[in-house]
């Protein structure tokens, strides 16, 4: 079995996470794990499929996986409306006028012209052809590859009170049949809840990306030469190895763990502590990379490099957390695999009970589905 680590761009929710996982395990890997807040994706392949295939087929879900080997890139037509909006923020935004102009015919008293279908639809259209341009692709993309993912409720429902209300306006069958507040309602509030969740993501992938930025810094690497005599070379953190002596001046950042040989200093270690407040270090003391030195100057011998260190056991940890899943998120996981087909196999059923067996119109049971 061969292990594969793969950066994929494009999650950005517990859902695409949950897609790309059930991709991969319906594909035949194993231990797969994947942590949509770092882009990371790892899984054990025995060879059946191609690590191309499989990038292919994560490609074809919307996603990108981003390798020096095997990227591909997702192909776009000239025009894309999803160009148009950067993130669900601006697709909130650009929906909630329209979808308040169509909750005002709800209010006790009317504005005649939008009891109007004809000027609901024209109002409706434009958040409905935002909306499915998110949701409605996003669905179908899954529905394809035989894993339904939560879009497809959402883009159901928006789609299933949009064209029930179209055949109402072309038929002029009645405000009972118009429900155009429904579809805009649907869509701008999801909107806003996938904004809130990809901004708690996104301040998190901020602090990640800040503490792995600690990790390449440079460093005054000390060095003799055939006299003796004591030159300093600045080098990226990255070349050091252990047993290197680097000499570290105030203000600057402990370029990798190491232990003070001469000098003492004061040293911010809020990066791993929290505490702000500085701590004194002297000699034989180990200093941690990514510390701040606030005061006074030392030579340091390096003790650990590279996945070795300090900051980054830490961040391996996290990755590590975040990949885990508790056995609670699997029982979710699982019910997560049935939940929408079971959804709108109920929501059918419920639909023809209704209209076949009790003789409800087709209005009511289509609201009661």
């Amino acid at each position: 079995m061969e292990k594969i680590e793969w950066k994929v761009e494009g999650m950005d929710c517990t859902n695409c996470a949950l897609t790309i996982t059930r991709y991969l395990q319906k594909e035949g890997q194993k231990e797969v794990n994947v942590n949509f807040i770092g882009g990371d994706v790892s899984f054990e392949t025995d060879g059946q499929k191609s690590k191309e295939e499989l990038s292919k087929g994560i490609a074809g879900l919307g996603y990108k996986v981003v390798s020096e080997a095997m990227a591909v890139p997702i192909q776009h037509s000239a025009f894309n409306i999803q160009h148009v909006f950067s993130n669900h923020l601006q697709r909130f935004l650009f929906c909630l006028p329209f979808t308040l102009v169509l909750m005002l015919h709800m209010l006790p008293w009317h504005i005649h012209f939008l009891m109007n279908p004809w000027i609901q639809l024209a109002i409706c259209t434009p958040v409905f052809i935002v909306g499915m341009s998110y949701f409605g692709v996003s669905a179908a993309k899954s529905l394809r590859r035989g894993i339904p993912n939560m879009n497809v409720l959402i883009a159901l429902g928006a789609l299933a009170a949009f064209v029930y209300s179209l055949i109402g306006t072309i038929g002029t069958l009645g405000m009972d049949y118009i429900f155009y507040e429904t579809t805009a309602t649907i869509i701008t509030l999801v909107f806003l809840g996938e904004w809130v969740e990809h901004r708690s993501v996104s301040i998190t992938q901020k602090e990640l990306n800040k503490l792995a930025g600690q990790q390449k810094v440079m460093a005054n690497m000390i060095a003799f030469d055939d006299q003796y005599k004591e030159l300093i070379f600045a080098v990226e953190n990255t070349k050091l190895h252990v047993g290197d002596l680097v000499l570290i001046k105030s203000g600057e950042q402990v370029p990798v763990d190491c232990k003070i040989l001469w000098g003492n200093v004061h040293v911010n270690e809020a990066l791993l502590t929290g505490e702000s407040k500085p701590v004194h270090k002297e000699k034989k003391d180990g200093l941690i990379g990514g510390s701040i030195i606030t005061d006074g100057t030392v030579k340091a011998q390096v003790t650990a490099v590279g996945k070795d260190t300090v900051l980054s056991n830490i961040l391996s940890l996290v990755k590590q957390a975040q990949g885990e899943k508790p056995p609670v998120q699997q029982l979710a996981d699982k019910i997560s695999a049935i939940f929408v087909p079971v959804v709108i196999a109920i929501s059918a059923i419920s639909f023809l009970l209704n209209y076949f067996v009790f003789d409800v119109d087709g209005t009511n049971a289509l609201m009661r589905s």
